[in-house]
C-alpha cells in the first residue's frame, strides 16, 4: 500500500497518477493545503494569491480540458513596485529603472554596468544580488523587498535561493528597455478561475479519488520508517509499503527522529489579510510590491482581475518563525499603510476580512539545510519513503512544478517498487 501524507496539490497529483492501493491522509478538514478558497459576502479570497502561470503545455491542456473555459479569467498581468520617493514603477524593477528620476536612473545604470563586468563569485543571496545588478538597484528594491519577504538577513540564504524566479536581465536588455518597454517574464500571463484557486484543486481531487482513499482529519502523529508504520492522531496504525511525504520536511524529520536535521531547516511565516471593501480607488494593478517601511511586502487586487466595483485585496506580511502576532493591531497597521500608499482611501469601508497564517511560508535555502536534506533523503529512500513538494522537499517552486514533480515521482515509484501502476493523467511526455 502507498501512504500519501498530505492532500495538497502535490499529494493529490501523485494519487491521481498512481493506480493501486493508495491512501491519502490529510490532517485538515479539507484538501488543498494552502491552495484553498473562501467565498463570502461576494468576495473570492484564496489563502494567498495563487495565480496560475502555466509553462508546461500538457498541464495547461489538462486544466483547459477539465475546467469549462467560461470559468476562467485570463489576464495579461499588470504589476508595479511602490518606491516611496518616486511612486509606482513597472515590474521587473531592473528592466524599468528608466522610469526613475534621471539622476537615479543614471546611478542605477552605471552600477548595473559595473556589475555586468564583475567576476565576483557570490556565496550568499545578498552577495548574488549586489554582484548581479549593482548597489543602487539592490538597495532601492531587491534587498529591502526580499528581506521583508523572507524575514531574515539575505546573507543567511544561498546565492541561488530563488532559482529561476529571480528576475534577471542583462545590461543591454535594461538599456534597450527604455525604448521598447518589454516587461515579459515567466508569469506575463496568468489564468484565474472565477471560483478561486480551489477550482483547480477540485479537479485534482476528482482525479485522485478514482485511485485513492482520501481521509480528512487524519493527522500523522508518528512514523516508524524501520517497520513502515505510520500512527494517526486517532491512534490507528497504518502499515505501508511506500510512503510519499508532502508535509513540511522539518516536521517529517522530527517524526522520524532526525531532530538535528530539522533544527537547521528554517523558514519564515506569512500573515495574510484578505480584505473586502465597499468601494475602490482608481488603480489597475493586479499585484504590487512594497520594499519600504510599509508593514506588507505585497498586495494583490482580486477586484482588478474580476473587474469588480468593490475592492478585494490580499495583503502579505513576512514574519520570523517565532514572532508574536496581534491580529487586531496588525490589521490596523495594514489599513493605515494601504491608505498611505493610495490603494484605499478614508471614505472606503471595510465590509469583511479574513486572517490566514501560513507557517511555514518561504523556506530558507542555505548550504547547511541542503546538506542535511540530501543526507536525510538518502536515508529515507532506502526505507521506501519519498518526500516531495514545496515544503516536503523544502524548496522554492511553483504549483505547476509540484504537479510535474508528483507525476514524475508516481512514475518512478511504479517502476522501482511495483506497488502501483503509473497513470499519465497530465499527458506529460514520457
Amino acid at each position: 500500500m502507498i501512504l500519501v501524507v498530505g492532500a495538497g496539490v502535490t499529494g493529490l497529483s501523485f494519487a491521481a497518477c498512481s493506480k493501486g492501493d493508495v491512501v491519502v491522509c490529510e490532517g485538515a478538514d479539507a484538501v488543498g493545503g494552502y491552495c484553498r478558497t473562501t467565498i463570502r459576502n461576494g468576495y473570492v479570497w484564496d489563502r494567498a494569491g495563487h495565480f496560475f502561470h502555466f509553462r508546461n503545455p500538457s498541464v495547461r491542456a489538462f486544466f483547459d480540458e477539465n475546467i469549462d473555459s467560461s470559468r476562467f479569467v485570463k489576464v495579461e498581468k499588470k504589476t508595479g513596485i511602490y518606491i516611496d520617493t518616486v511612486g509606482f514603477i513597472d515590474f521587473p524593477f531592473q528592466k524599468n529603472i528608466h522610469q526613475l528620476p534621471k539622476a537615479l536612473y543614471i546611478k542605477c545604470l552605471i552600477d548595473l554596468y559595473k556589475a555586468s563586468k564583475s567576476k565576483i563569485r557570490a556565496r550568499t543571496f545578498k552577495e548574488f544580488v549586489y554582484s548581479t545588478v549593482g548597489k543602487e538597484i539592490s538597495d532601492l528594491f531587491l534587498i529591502p523587498y526580499n528581506q521583508k519577504l523572507y524575514a531574515c538577513d539575505l546573507d543567511e540564504l544561498d546565492s541561488n535561493a530563488m532559482g529561476r524566479f529571480f528576475p534577471k536581465a542583462t545590461f543591454e536588455e535594461v538599456l534597450l528597455n527604455a525604448e521598447s518597454n518589454d516587461n515579459s517574464s515567466y508569469n506575463t500571463e496568468f489564468s484565474y478561475p472565477k471560483g478561486g484557486a480551489e477550482e483547480f484543486v477540485s479537479v485534482l481531487q476528482e482525479k485522485a479519488q478514482v485511485n485513492a482513499d482520501i481521509r480528512l482529519n487524519s493527522f500523522i502523529q508518528g512514523i516508524d520508517i524501520e517497520n513502515k508504520v505510520a500512527t494517526l492522531s486517532s491512534g490507528e496504525r497504518v502499515q505501508y509499503d511506500v510512503l510519499i511525504n508532502t508535509m513540511p520536511f522539518n516536521r517529517l524529520c522530527r517524526l522520524i527522529g532526525e531532530e538535528g536535521a530539522g533544527g537547521v531547516l528554517s523558514a519564515n511565516k506569512v500573515a495574510v489579510f484578505n480584505l473586502g471593501f465597499d468601494s475602490k480607488v482608481d488603480d489597475e494593478h493586479h499585484w504590487l510590491y512594497y520594499p519600504g517601511d510599509e508593514v506588507f511586502y505585497r498586495v494583490g487586487c482580486y477586484h482588478n482581475i474580476f473587474q469588480d466595483e468593490r475592492a478585494s485585496l490580499y495583503v502579505e506580511i513576512g514574519l520570523k518563525a517565532d514572532e508574536a502576532i496581534d491580529e487586531k493591531q496588525l490589521l490596523g497597521r495594514v489599513l493605515s499603510d494601504l491608505c498611505k500608499v493610495g490603494l484605499t482611501c478614508s471614505s472606503m469601508k471595510l465590509v469583511d476580512y479574513e486572517f490566514v497564517l501560513m507557517d511555514p511560508a518561504y523556506v530558507h535555502i542555505n548550504e547547511a539545510s541542503e546538506v542535511e536534506k540530501t543526507r536525510v533523503k538518502s536515508v529515507l529512500a532506502k526505507k521506501g519513503v519519498y518526500t516531495a513538494g514545496r515544503y516536503g522537499d523544502w524548496k522554492y517552486c511553483s504549483i505547476e512544478d509540484n504537479i510535474v514533480e508528483a507525476a514524475n515521482l508516481a512514475r518512478l515509484v511504479s517502476q522501482e517498487n511495483g506497488v502501483s501502476e503509473f497513470v499519465n493523467v497530465f499527458g506529460l511526455i514520457e
